[in-house]
């Protein structure tokens, strides 16, 4: 799920100082006090078996005699514990102002693995690889702030439960936004600011790749344009105070690898969304969209990816709630219509397990009823990347993008895949 409003761009310091963060303590482990007492009590009770002292004889011998830290044991003992991974978000984005956002997310322990398999094996690799690996559990907050006082700050939520038969996306957020909306590709400023909250949970049927769900998206918030706006502009479209809330349901076909990272597998994804003043609601509309994404390897080392989007709105909807074009390199809301299409192919080339380059190219068009939304541009873009996979059992992988859209050139931080 992708809760997107102002793209987010970033620069080759959000890296360094990412992968620098790797570095700090995580949940859970005890402080030195702790362990120092905890092998006392170990050498008082005679706990320890002959096993775990040739072990520490063995750990010593390859360290050239230094005993090893708790910290360097327990990476060996507990690759599967829990990672705290603080992302900087350099925002470059020239709508909303250059400024500076953090999101600390927590990774949670892996879940289905059990103690006796923690340390990976060939036999537990192999089983691994055959099976469709779980989403990771996400826990996180952030906020972010930029020099035309754009500001947001929330939480969010991912889960699964039952084996991967149920999976739960939630997040809430305040945000104060200073961005820009175009009518005829002239840019209009307008100020939003307001609070939002966004639920999805998602069923697998039965033990196939096939899931239903049901979505709740809600949004309480005052709008203010800082110019007038053109004579025969659909005054309904910018109220000044709104709220928009809107049920979804679901159905999707999920045969990927992997969530974060696909290297096989399809994603099918269909959702249709009602805004209504029955359940709280301003507005009285219909929004509906189909996501394909289609990933093939080629070899060990190279994944073909490709992507189709289409989305449709019909009704009374909000401006901001009409369907615009999402891709790297081009603003968000910069061209919306009642019909948008996207498509987009990426090549990534994987020259060790741990780092990988990318390209990528896509293109869009949008159609609409309404004349404020014609535009005379061909929309496109193109651009590079990098990975580095920094955790290996939750699968996470972090890098930079950086794309070319028809007017601009922008950075993002990436974490995983960018669909």
């Amino acid at each position: 799920m992708t809760v997107q409003f102002i793209n987010f761009s970033s620069t080759l310091a959000g890296l360094l100082i990412l992968t620098m963060a790797v570095s700090q303590p995580v949940f859970g482990e005890p402080d030195s006090n702790q362990v120092k007492n905890n092998i006392e009590v170990e050498q008082k009770t005679g706990s320890k078996t002959d096993s775990t002292k040739e072990d520490k004889v063995h750990d010593r011998e390859e360290d050239g005699g230094k005993r090893k830290s708790f910290r360097e044991r327990q990476k060996e003992k507990d690759p599967n514990r829990g990672r705290i991974l603080p992302i900087p978000v350099f925002i470059t984005e020239p709508a909303i102002g250059d400024g500076l956002g953090l999101v600390l997310a927590y990774f949670h322990p892996k879940k289905g693995v059990s103690d006796r398999d923690r340390v990976a094996s060939l036999e537990s690799i192999s089983k691994v690889s055959q099976e469709q690996e779980a989403p990771p559990t996400v826990t996180g907050i952030f906020g972010a702030y930029t020099s035309n006082e754009t500001a947001a700050a929330g939480v969010g939520h991912m889960n699964s439960f039952k084996n991967d038969h149920i999976r739960f996306t939630g997040a809430a957020a305040w945000a104060n936004v200073n961005s820009t909306f175009y009518i005829q590709d002239n840019p209009f400023k307008f100020n939003l600011e307001g609070v939002l909250a966004y639920q999805e949970t998602r069923f697998r049927i039965r033990d196939s790749h096939w899931f239903w769900g049901i979505g709740l998206s809600y949004l309480s918030a005052d709008t203010a344009f800082r110019v007038e706006l053109p004579d025969g502009t659909p005054i309904k479209l910018f109220p000044n105070d709104l709220k928009n809330v809107g049920l979804s349901g679901k159905l999707a076909w999920d045969s990927r690898d992997n969530t974060s990272m696909p290297n096989s597998g399809r994603l099918i994804d269909l959702a249709l969304w009602r805004y209504d003043d029955a359940i709280g609601g301003d507005f009285n509309y219909w929004n509906g969209r189909l996501n394909l994404n289609s990933f093939h390897p080629f070899g060990e080392k190279f994944v073909l990816g490709l992507r189709l989007e289409y989305q449709a709105t019909s009704g009374d909807a909000p401006f901001f709630a009409y369907p615009y074009v999402k891709l790297r390199g081009i603003p968000a809301l910069r061209y919306q219509g009642d019909r948008t299409l996207v498509g987009e192919i990426e090549g990534r080339y994987n020259f060790t397990p741990k780092w990988a380059m990318i390209g990528f190219a896509g293109s869009g068009k949008v159609s609409s009823d309404l004349p404020i939304f014609d535009t005379e541009q061909s929309i496109y873009s193109y651009g590079l990347g990098a990975r580095y996979k920094i955790f290996d059992i939750q699968n996470v992988w972090v890098g930079i993008d950086i794309a070319r859209g028809p007017e601009e050139t922008n950075w993002y931080i990436q974490v995983g895949q960018a669909w």
